[in-house]
């Protein structure tokens, strides 16, 4: 497993937080709901080139994720935000644990991972996954964020 040390950087982070079936593919269920919220920005007039990202921790026992993207605009909310969704001016990290799985044959070592934060005295808060599409193939960066003990 080769681990790299990578930023993690974005403006204008527009998500919100979602329950998944454990009985299904959790990525299956991401690449669906990040199609129908990308189609619900530009319904509203909101352009999105980045790709679909989701806040996901393995190995905690609930089935909340976080699910975003982000705009190319700001976005000014006015009063009480009541809707669903939560807006971020900056997503910005820099993390020792960075991984691109290639191989979607292969299950993500989600275990070696932790392994290795857990060998360098660190507990991982969660992990960012990044859904790459290239040329068909579905590539994902994982972004752990870390905290040391």
């Amino acid at each position: 497993m080769k681990l790299k040390t990578k930023q993690l950087s974005l403006n204008n982070v527009i998500g919100f937080n979602a329950i998944i079936d454990s009985d299904e593919d959790i990525f299956d269920q991401v690449a669906k709901m990040g199609k129908e919220f990308k189609e619900l920005l530009i319904q509203n007039g909101y352009y999105s080139d980045v790709p679909v990202i989701f806040e996901y921790n393995p190995f905690d026992k609930g089935n909340e994720i976080t699910v975003f993207s982000a705009v190319g605009n700001k976005i000014n909310i006015i009063g009480e935000n009541k809707s669903q969704f939560f807006y971020k001016e900056h997503l910005d990290f820099t993390t020792n644990y960075f991984y691109r799985h290639y191989d979607q044959e292969e299950a993500i070592p989600y275990d070696k991972l932790k392994e290795k934060i857990e060998e360098d005295e660190g507990i991982l808060l969660t992990i960012y996954h990044v859904l790459l599409d290239l040329d068909g193939d579905v590539v994902i960066d994982l972004y752990c964020e870390v905290d040391k003990l």
